[in-house]
């Protein structure tokens, strides 16, 4: 579409990012996406033509935070400026880099300006360890992309008004070791998947999650010291499964249509 790429008066070779973004999306020509918005911005920001270069991974983080970035605007944000992990827009966005890449993503509390989803372009993180989006309000659901991240080890999503289903992909990240969820409007089961990890914390509280805790959780018994599902509306009986859970340290179950069962000891029903 001849119209939309001159529409976008890149700074940088048009073939250079296009070669790098085309494989992620056909909407970077189209300004009226997050997606054609974020290119348009790294076409002129000074930075990602050296890095389109240089580094093709390097400009797939900057296209991940820019469509971030586009999705829900942060109200204060230098975005753009060659600071902070490549320009990542600092203060509202804090990157840690870790040999040139990004290895931690925290939004800063309440700096989103609208209403917007998360986008699943944040998979093209694939050095990042820790994520943190927490205290931000967002629309939708919690992408199934998420559980595309080879390396995380924290997802703090927690307070961020998201709905739908806990994506069972989730239990894919083999080596997350804590997952807080707690205080959105997330609906359905929890994912038996979740067994498959090595969590130490898992916070599920304040939702509208139904159906049994899975006895798979018991297969977390070596590893898992936090388990919070409490103000939710699980039912059935608590899983004997719990009762290996030998580092458990801290267990709320409260305020949920438990039938019977023999919680742990030190578990609150």
């Amino acid at each position: 579409n001849v119209k939309n790429e001159s529409q976008l008066s890149f700074g940088v070779p048009l073939e250079c990012l296009t070669d790098v973004l085309l494989n992620y999306s056909s909407s970077i020509f189209d300004l009226s996406t997050h997606q054609g918005k974020a290119a348009s911005a790294l076409s002129n920001d000074g930075l990602s033509g050296f890095l389109c270069f240089e580094n093709s991974d390097l400009v797939l983080e900057r296209y991940a935070l820019a469509v971030l970035n586009a999705s829900v605007h942060f109200k204060s944000s230098n975005w753009g400026r060659a600071s902070n992990c490549h320009g990542f827009g600092a203060p509202a966005v804090r990157t840690t880099c870790t040999n040139d890449t990004i290895t931690s993503l925290v939004l800063g509390i309440d700096v989103v300006d609208q209403l917007g989803t998360i986008p699943t372009e944040l998979a093209l993180l694939s050095n990042l360890d820790h994520l943190a989006l927490r205290m931000n309000v967002f629309e939708g659901s919690i992408p199934s992309e998420l559980g595309l991240f080879p390396r995380l080890a924290s997802m703090e999503l927690w307070e961020c008004g998201l709905s739908g289903t806990i994506p069972t992909e989730l239990g894919s990240i083999s080596n997350l070791s804590a997952l807080a969820l707690a205080t959105n409007g997330l609906t359905g089961t929890i994912p038996t998947e979740l067994g498959r990890l090595k969590l130490m914390g898992l916070w599920l509280s304040e939702n509208q999650l139904t159906g049994p805790i899975p006895s798979e959780l018991g297969t977390l018994e070596s590893s898992l010291v936090t388990l919070d599902l409490n103000n939710n509306t699980l039912s059935g009986e608590i899983p004997s499964e719990l009762l290996a859970l030998s580092a458990l340290r801290s267990c709320t179950l409260g305020t949920n249509n438990f039938t019977g069962g023999l919680a742990p000891a030190i578990c609150t029903v």
